[in-house]
């Protein structure tokens, strides 16, 4: 399932990038999630699940090259086993100046070794309209991360 996730977001940025011609930007990013909601616990056998939607705000850079921070809105699945490691998926919807944009990822930490990965999901409306990328993000605290996304800005 990881693979076919993966290989999705790979043909998205090879289309987007033949369209346009254009090379992903780098975009180097925070996110602040500031309040969850319905939060709920459930265990099966050695596993723990836990799951909240949430709201809190999140960096992106436009095609002007300018960083600006939006609103987001999404829903967090986390899968913890009895010896630490972990898994999550999250869908989340960035909303900025009229417009919005999707974004899917998902993170695994299996031992010391985390692995991540973010996609923007749909075409985006308004002023993130024609943007796709795809990137990696990192915990800096419990409910902070800073990530770098790749972007492709298409018309």
């Amino acid at each position: 399932m990881k693979q076919i996730f993966l290989y999705t977001s790979l043909a998205v940025m090879a289309l987007a990038v033949t369209t346009t011609g254009a090379a992903p930007e780098p975009c180097d990013g925070t996110v602040q999630l500031t309040s969850q909601s319905n939060f709920q616990v459930r265990q099966a056998g050695r596993q723990t699940f836990v799951q909240f939607d949430f709201t809190g705000l999140h960096d992106i850079c436009l095609a002007d090259r300018s960083v600006v921070t939006g609103i987001v809105e999404g829903h967090l699945v986390q899968r913890t086993s009895a010896n630490g490691d972990f898994s999550l998926t999250f869908d989340e919807v960035l909303s900025y100046n009229g417009g919005t944009l999707g974004y899917r990822g998902q993170g695994i930490l299996t031992g010391d070794n985390w692995q991540s990965h973010v996609v923007t999901v749909g075409d985006g409306t308004g002023p993130l309209a024609g943007i796709h990328g795809q990137g990696t993000f990192v915990f800096t605290g419990p409910a902070s991360l800073t990530d770098v996304i790749y972007y492709v800005y298409t018309p």
